[in-house]
C-alpha cells in the first residue's frame, strides 16, 4: 500500500514539475524548444492539410526568434504546430 502511495506521489510531482518548468521558460528558450518540436513533428505530419502553411509559419517564427522578437516568434511557432495538429510542449 505504501509503495502505491509513493508511486502516485512521485508521478504527481513529475507531472507538476514539467508544467512548472515550461511556465518558467523564457521566450528565447521557448523558441528553441518549439522549433525542435516542430522539426520533429513535421516529419510525421507532412501530409497534413496545412503542412505548407505550417512550414512557412515555422520559418517566420524562427526568424522572429533570431531577430529578438521571441514572444512573436513563439506565437508563430505555436500556430505552426497547431496547423499540423500538434499541441505545443511549451
Amino acid at each position: 500500500m505504501k509503495i502505491q502511495t509513493l508511486i502516485g506521489a512521485t508521478m504527481t510531482a513529475v507531472l507538476l514539475s514539467t508544467g512548472a518548468f515550461a511556465a518558467t521558460m523564457k521566450p528565447a528558450e521557448q523558441c528553441t524548444a518549439l522549433e525542435k518540436q516542430f522539426d520533429q513533428e513535421i516529419v510525421k505530419h507532412a501530409t497534413a492539410a496545412k503542412a505548407a502553411e505550417a512550414k512557412t509559419l515555422r520559418t517566420d517564427g524562427g526568424k522572429m526568434c533570431q531577430s529578438g522578437k521571441a514572444e512573436d516568434g513563439v506565437k508563430k511557432l505555436k500556430e505552426a504546430l497547431d496547423y499540423i495538429g500538434v499541441k505545443p510542449a511549451s
